[in-house]
């Protein structure tokens, strides 16, 4: 690999690639693969604490209401978490930022368990929300950590990894924390406390990895504003297609997710069926990241990701239309499908176009998109299902997802060069 640091008046330094072979299989072990294992055993832990809190919850109110506002903490403190992770990993670099938030997510994880011992409630959603911020702020920190484990050639196939892991977790976490729920007999402490224990043995993982054990350059810390992000991702037309596409879909998701229990009611039968539903997505998921394992492509252009986003929204628009179970099983599989080439490939690009020391924040700008999509889904799940019913909510909610996503695809475009020629003008 052959690698070039520029700096211009107008911008930090960049590392740009001039050439590079493919990578061969092996560069993905070793840190890549510690670094895999790790958050596969926390994604598994974060569903344990999921399934215990909700149980909990139902258990200790007999409200109904109680998960659902569990459900509203667990998202809202995730925005202003990604903003500050995607600033502390740019700052101080994503690695050792990674290692402070588990250790902080294992404290804060280890104390509700202890709230949820005592049956203190306020203090069960107090520390559900610092939890879940550290949440936020550990995915635009991991993911400026991706291109510090491997050359660039082989980012696209550590993020499909990646992918992956999160994909099955989907699949595979919920039933483990339901056995393991089960084995403990109800007593959901023991969950909880796995949980915290899982963040422990991230950290302790994420402490022995190298700092930057790729070959580029690392970036000098930035000191740029932790907002800086919005605008540097609005003043590009890749990443600004990227984050309109996330506001839409996940807006779409999100109303999904609140009207499932009547919509699996009415198509199965049972509201009980919604396991199907976020299964047959997951699967969908693993599907499309299996066909990204070996790949070696850098990213992805603006046309192909504007017909996979489209082809991920619209099959949960047609799940309002089509009557059938299997059918909307398949729908939801082949929404999972499109949904994990765009994600695995946009990360590629993102980590390949941006300014060196900018990725951390550009990512935290990227997810905002997305959190405000959901809370845009949730808002008009609460405000319209009753009026509209779940199949018109559905729809209207894609609709306007499909709106948003047409209309970031369809900006004005303008020749995208080089980062270095980017950084100065």
């Amino acid at each position: 690999m052959i690698t070039a640091s520029s700096a211009g008046p107008a911008g930090p330094p960049v590392a740009v690639l001039l050439s590079e072979p493919e990578p061969p299989q092996s560069l993905l072990g070793q840190p890549a693969s510690r670094f895999l294992a790790g958050r596969a055993v926390s994604n598994c832990g974060d569903w344990l604490t999921t399934i215990a809190v909700a149980v909990a919850l139902y258990s200790l109110t007999g409200s109904l209401a109680a998960p659902a506002v569990a459900m509203v903490l667990r998202v809202a403190p995730r925005p202003f978490g990604g903003l500050a992770g995607g600033h502390l990993a740019d700052r101080f670099g994503p690695m050792p930022t990674l290692v402070i938030l588990n250790l902080g997510r294992a404290a804060a994880t280890g104390l509700l368990a202890v709230a949820l011992e005592a049956r203190a409630i306020p203090a069960v959603l107090t520390l559900l929300v610092v939890s879940q911020a550290g949440g936020g702020a550990a995915q635009p920190a991991g993911q400026a950590a991706v291109p510090r484990l491997v050359p660039a050639a082989a980012v696209g196939r550590l993020t499909a990894r990646i992918g992956v892991i999160d994909s099955l977790s989907l699949v595979v976490g919920p039933g483990i924390a339901t056995a393991l729920l089960g084995a403990a007999g109800g007593d959901w402490v023991w969950l909880v406390a796995a949980d915290a224990i899982s963040f422990l043995a991230l950290a302790g993982v994420l402490a022995t990895l190298p700092a930057n054990h790729s070959r580029v350059p690392a970036a000098p810390p930035q000191r740029a504003g932790m907002w800086s992000g919005i605008a540097l991702i609005l003043s590009r037309p890749f990443p600004r297609q990227l984050a309109l596409a996330q506001f839409g879909i996940f807006a779409g998701i999100t109303a999904l997710q609140a009207v499932l229990p009547a919509a699996a009611a009415a198509r199965f039968g049972n509201p009980d069926a919604i396991g199907w539903v976020y299964a047959g997505v997951g699967a969908g998921n693993v599907l499309g990241g299996l066909c990204l394992l070996r790949t070696c492509r850098r990213g992805i252009g603006r046309r192909a990701m504007g017909t996979l986003t489209l082809l991920e929204l619209l099959p949960l628009a047609a799940f309002a239309l089509v009557g059938p179970a299997w059918v909307d099983i398949a729908l939801v599989v082949m929404s999972g499908v499109a949904s994990a080439p765009y994600e695995i490939l946009a990360a590629t690009q993102m980590a390949r176009m941006m300014p060196a020391g900018r990725l951390g924040q550009a990512s935290a700008a990227v997810w905002l998109f997305g959190y405000a999509g959901m809370l845009v889904g949730g808002l008009a799940a609460a405000l319209l299902a009753d009026r509209l019913g779940w199949s018109g909510l559905l729809l209207a909610v894609c609709a306007g997802g499909a709106a948003v996503l047409v209309a970031g695809w369809r900006t004005p475009r303008r020749a995208i060069v080089d980062a270095t020629c980017e950084a100065r003008r």
